[in-house]
């Protein structure tokens, strides 16, 4: 991914396993993704798994294009 993650933007928040869904969506798309907590951990393990809300950060370049693969999903 480019740049620092204060850079990136957060285009979907959930769970841990929605979060790891819709990144991995993205990166199918060719959108680079990462998954951070709310502790800002960009690591996913099974400890971070129980801390709550995920959120699925992109380049603002992105951030059209994965709203609209999010929204289909929705859909």
């Amino acid at each position: 991914m480019k740049g620092r993650s204060s850079d990136l933007v957060c285009v979907f928040k959930g769970q841990a396993f929605e979060a790891e869904v819709v990144r991995a969506r993205l990166e199918d798309s060719g959108i680079d993704a990462m998954i951070m907590n709310n502790t800002m951990s960009a690591i996913f393990s099974t400890y971070s798994a129980m801390a709550g809300s995920y959120c699925v950060m992109v380049n603002p370049g992105d951030e059209e294009k994965a709203n609209v693969l999010i929204s289909e999903k929705d859909q």
